[in-house]
């Protein structure tokens, strides 16, 4: 425990936003809201074009590796 309280748990779930035209990997984090908040202004496209998808701590860390 810190001076500050406990700390928050620690998950092992992420997400990821695939477009669904192409099947490409567009963002991923946390938060699934986050995530197609994400993709949509990195690509200009409405969040309905993107499939969201929980990931696991290991596949997080090998696309972002």
């Amino acid at each position: 425990m810190s001076a500050f309280g406990p700390r928050p748990p620690e998950f092992d779930i992420f997400y990821a936003a695939i477009e669904k035209q192409t099947g490409q990997i567009v963002a991923i984090g946390e938060s699934a809201p986050g995530v197609l908040a994400d993709a949509s202004e990195r690509t200009g496209l409405p969040k309905d074009c993107f499939e969201l998808r929980k990931i696991t701590r290991e596949e997080y860390e090998r696309v972002t590796g």
